[in-house]
């Protein structure tokens, strides 16, 4: 909502929770910036490990594909002012990392069997 003041510029109320989110994508991007602009000879993607250490739980091709993917969405989550997906996307990863830490296996890193077997119950006695 914008009050219209005759002796002054309009003022704008918007929910606390907008306020705070766009504060949180600022830090982000200020995140962001700082380490592409660091003066350090290795990649962004491994400057990226310092700000959010759960990271170091990806292994670098994944590490790799986060610094691209987060820079991409937030640019475009900034052009439209909706950072929704900015920190749903922050949250996918980040979830990825805690499931490789603890003990998940990525998909590309299992050994697939060529036919199915069938296995029967356990539970039933046979």
């Amino acid at each position: 909502m914008t009050i219209t003041r005759r002796d002054g510029e309009p003022l704008t109320l918007v929910k606390s929770s907008t306020i705070e989110q766009e504060h949180e994508a600022l830090r982000l991007a200020a995140t962001l910036v700082a380490a592409s602009l660091s003066p350090s000879e290795t990649t962004f993607a491994e400057r990226l490990v310092a700000p959010f250490p759960w990271l170091g739980f990806l292994p670098k091709p994944q590490r790799d594909r986060f610094a691209t993917e987060i820079v991409e969405v937030a640019g475009a989550c900034a052009s439209i002012s909706k950072f929704d997906r900015l920190f749903v996307v922050l949250a996918e990863w980040r979830s990825t990392a805690e499931a490789l830490a603890a003990g998940y296996t990525l998909d590309e890193q299992l050994d697939w069997l060529d036919e199915t077997e069938t296995i029967n119950d356990p539970r039933v006695d046979g």
